[in-house]
């Protein structure tokens, strides 16, 4: 997809909810810069970029990566001053015209109503045609064909970095030592209670309840549980079954579920994440009344 024989830029602009949502974005933007042949940055990937292989030394957070060496504490500081300059941009140009600039806002269309914006539609083409640099801002933007059949590519990106990815390794490692199935579970507390007037928030006694009923599943395993939570556990809930604590932090847990062999948790782009990354069957905990059945953990390659 070329723009008057030069390859386009796009740059997201806006920094669309917390660790999920970020690296959901980039991906629908990475999966679809590799199937049009644009290039991408992505400074709104900010406090998170420094965790990862491909982002930590980018300043610009560039896809296709682009080799970069700066220092990890320069590199970020030097990517919030990028989205800040960018974020201005983006504002500026809805009052001023800024030659081989625009930008895609789809907060209102598309945010708003809940509804997709399809990246491999014609109007979207377009826009990458008759711009030389694009900034996107907005949350909905979707190209679930290209975010699966670009995982690999994606995947590598998203390596979280030595100090993040070995945490994670050790608890995986003291998991498989006491059994032979690592089943990993989100316990989203904290922000759940108000979210959606608390619809999937649940006590930890639900949680144990649901990890009981994952264990009877597979009567032929030793099973054991990797408890990965907002907040504070009480672990006497947790009697009656094996199960370890994840790192305890929030890249490091995140990693920790992609490294399982199934994953629980309430709907969230958290756990959604680790089921994409690492290949990984999910089982969405919807509801309290719900019975875990083996056929609720799935593969998750879309949110």
């Amino acid at each position: 997809m070329m723009t008057q024989g030069k390859t386009p830029t796009l740059v997201i602009a806006d920094k669309a909810g917390r660790l999920g949502n970020r690296l959901f974005l980039s991906a629908y933007f990475m999966a679809n810069a590799l199937a049009r042949e644009y290039h991408l940055c992505n400074p709104a990937l900010g406090e998170y970029a420094e965790f990862f292989a491909g982002s930590a030394r980018d300043p610009l957070c560039r896809f296709p990566v682009i080799e970069a060496f700066a220092d990890i504490d320069v590199a970020s500081q030097i990517r919030e001053l990028t989205f800040q300059v960018v974020r201005a941009i983006g504002s500026l140009a809805g009052s001023f015209v800024l030659p081989g600039a625009d930008v895609l806002d789809i907060r209102g269309s598309h945010d708003a109503p809940d509804k997709e914006f399809d990246l491999n539609g014609e109007f979207f083409a377009q826009r990458l045609q008759t711009t030389p640099f694009l900034l996107v801002k907005g949350w909905k933007f979707r190209d679930d064909q290209n975010l699966v059949r670009f995982h690999r590519e994606i995947a590598a990106y998203f390596t979280p970095v030595d100090e993040v990815r070995f945490p994670a390794e050790r608890v995986i490692a003291q998991a498989r030592k006491r059994g032979d199935l690592v089943i990993g579970v989100h316990i989203r507390q904290g922000d759940y209670r108000g979210w959606k007037n608390g619809a999937h928030y649940f006590e930890t006694s639900q949680y144990a309840h649901w990890m009981r009923e994952a264990s009877e599943l597979f009567p032929d395993k030793k099973t054991v549980f990797i408890a990965c939570a907002s907040d504070p556990l009480e672990r006497s809930v947790f009697s009656g079954f094996d199960y370890v604590d994840g790192p305890g932090n929030v890249i490091s847990d995140l990693h920790t579920l992609s490294l399982c062999d199934r994953i629980m948790g309430p709907p969230s782009t958290f756990s959604t994440w680790a089921s994409y990354h690492g290949r990984v069957p999910l089982c969405m905990l919807q509801h309290h009344l719900q019975k875990v059945t083996a056929a609720d953990f799935v593969l998750h390659d879309k949110v």
